[in-house]
């Protein structure tokens, strides 16, 4: 099975199915990731926040240099995820402003997505605009390769999931959540946010991961979809 990740940005893979794409990959099938935006902007939504950690390692950073190093901190971890280097695709997208390359995202993922059996994605009615405008760019894709056959998984980073339960699916992740959380500490330069380490030790807590499963024709049926 041909499995595509669609990660808003670089450790939205761990957070939203992390443990299911090391499943994914022992049980043998063929998973991509694509990495959308470049996590530039960690700094600046943390201070928004008033999570922002003064004294880090980051701290003198240009914005570029941020999204160098969250680009490569993706590759690492989806490399320690089990995936292959040819099935990593970074958009390099900048970090906040994804909803202005939605067209471009559509176009970019037409190329990788061929013969894809499944998209993991993250949910609709998004309150990270990031978040949405991903949900845009892949509901774009199914619909305009009119991917009739193709099965959905939604995933919630930011927002509930609303499904009935003839929809929903729960992936057991069991001790997989320790390796999980070792892959979270690849993406040191999301520390710099406080709320980074009560997130991360609270992977150690799950045992399941939770999606919302759908068919092309349920676009526009479901909260989340």
């Amino acid at each position: 099975m041909k499995i595509i990740v669609f990660a808003p940005h670089p450790d939205d893979e761990i957070y939203g199915c992390g443990g299911s794409i090391i499943k994914w990959m022992e049980e043998g099938h063929d998973v991509h990731i694509i990495y959308v935006s470049d996590n530039r902007a960690t700094r600046d939504w943390a201070k928004k926040g008033g999570k922002y950690i003064e004294d880090n390692e980051f701290k003198d950073h240009r914005e570029e240099q941020m999204a160098e190093i969250g680009i490569k901190e993706a590759i690492e971890a989806a490399k320690f995820l089990g995936v292959p280097d040819e099935n990593i695709h970074l958009f390099k997208f900048p970090d906040t402003k994804v909803e202005d390359y939605v067209s471009d995202g559509v176009e970019l993922s037409k190329l990788i997505v061929k013969d894809a059996d499944r998209f993991v994605m993250p949910s609709d009615h998004n309150n990270h605009p990031d978040h949405q405008a991903t949900h845009n760019i892949a509901k774009k894709v199914i619909q305009e390769l009119n991917l009739k056959n193709l099965e959905i998984y939604i995933y919630c980073n930011y927002n509930p999931l609303k499904v009935p339960k003839e929809k929903l699916v729960k992936v057991r992740i069991g001790d997989l959540r320790h390796k999980i959380y070792d892959a979270l500490q690849i993406y040191k330069s999301q520390f710099v946010d406080e709320d980074m380490y009560q997130n991360s030790s609270a992977i150690k807590e799950r045992r399941t991961e939770r999606f919302g499963v759908f068919k092309f024709d349920d676009i526009e049926k479901y909260y989340n979809f």
